[in-house]
């Protein structure tokens, strides 16, 4: 990515209003090290949580078939993921077997996978405390609303968050620590499972903060 291409991105995500919040405080939403220990020594706070999802179709009715986690431990990207088994009153009639070609999740796997309460007591124990980012917010919070049952944690958009990560004070760019991100982006296909394409954007991520 150049320099003309960050600013096409910029342009496509409006610049940042840096007077809603300050700098600092947007840091630590984003989990970056911006707060003293009682020792006087910067803290740093818990990575993101990377998370994506599989459905049964792309559909206003769709259901979540699968959730994938992934963040930093040091410089390890931990990887979670569970199959969902669908709730009776989900509609059976939106599995799309078009959808099915491109997961590659058979319906019948659902059977065998945790409980759609179990997989969302889980998620929500892991994710506590943590900001959610995702390359497809406006799918994946749809699906992750449904799976909690009511409106849940709000899912951050990854091309805002690399933006405020990356941006110093009044809102100055870091295209160098942009590019390694973004190139580490495209060298790692969609799978189109879960898991591997939220670990996918944290691999971006500690590629971009340097890990």
């Amino acid at each position: 990515m150049d320099e003309t291409d960050l600013e096409t991105l910029a342009s496509s995500l409006g610049n940042p209003k840096w007077s809603d919040m300050t700098f600092l405080e947007r840091r630590r939403a984003l989990g970056l090290e911006v707060e003293l220990d009682e020792s006087g020594v910067f803290a740093g706070r818990p990575s993101p949580v990377f998370i994506d999802f599989e459905a049964s179709s792309l559909s206003a009715e769709s259901w979540p078939i699968e959730v994938g986690i992934a963040w930093l431990e040091d410089k390890r990207v931990v990887i979670e993921s569970k199959l969902i088994r669908p709730r009776p009153e989900w509609p059976e009639k939106d599995w799309n077997p078009v959808s099915e070609q491109v997961h590659g999740i058979p319906r019948a796997d659902l059977d065998d996978a945790g409980s759609a309460d179990d997989v969302a007591a889980w998620l929500l124990e892991v994710i506590a405390g943590r900001s959610l980012v995702s390359d497809a917010p406006e799918f994946d919070q749809r699906w992750l609303d449904y799976l909690l049952g009511g409106p849940g944690p709000q899912i951050n958009d990854f091309d805002r968050v690399l933006w405020m990560a990356f941006s110093r004070e009044e809102g100055i760019i870091s295209p160098g620590r942009l590019n390694k991100a973004y190139k580490n982006r495209l060298t790692r296909p969609t799978i189109h499972r879960a898991g591997d394409d939220a670990a996918g954007l944290c691999y971006a991520w500690r590629a971009g903060i340097g890990k």
